[in-house]
C-alpha cells in the first residue's frame, strides 16, 4: 500500500513515522522540497548537505595539490616557450 498523508490547515502535512524512521527525520530538522516532472521531492537538508560535502572532497584540491599543480603547469608552459 501507498503511504498517505492528508494536507491540514496552514499546509501542514504529517509524515507517517515509518517514514521518518526510515529517513531518520528527527523532530525540527529543515527539509528542502523540489518539484520533479509533477511530483513534490522531500529531501532533509542533513542528507543534502552530506551529499555535497561529498562531492566538494572528490573535487577538492587540497593546497599541497594546488602548488604541485600551478608548479607543472608553469613548467610546461617555459618548455612551449
Amino acid at each position: 500500500m501507498i503511504p498517505r498523508a492528508r494536507v491540514y490547515k496552514g499546509g501542514k502535512i504529517v509524515i507517517p513515522a515509518f517514514l521518518r524512521k526510515k529517513l531518520n527525520l528527527k523532530e525540527g530538522e529543515e527539509v528542502i522540497f523540489e518539484i520533479q516532472e509533477n511530483s513534490l521531492v522531500m529531501t532533509s537538508l542533513k542528507h543534502t548537505l552530506h551529499k555535497a560535502r561529498q562531492t566538494i572532497k572528490r573535487y577538492h584540491v587540497t593546497d599541497q595539490d594546488s602548488g604541485e599543480h600551478l608548479t607543472t603547469n608553469q613548467e610546461e608552459v617555459i618548455n612551449h616557450e
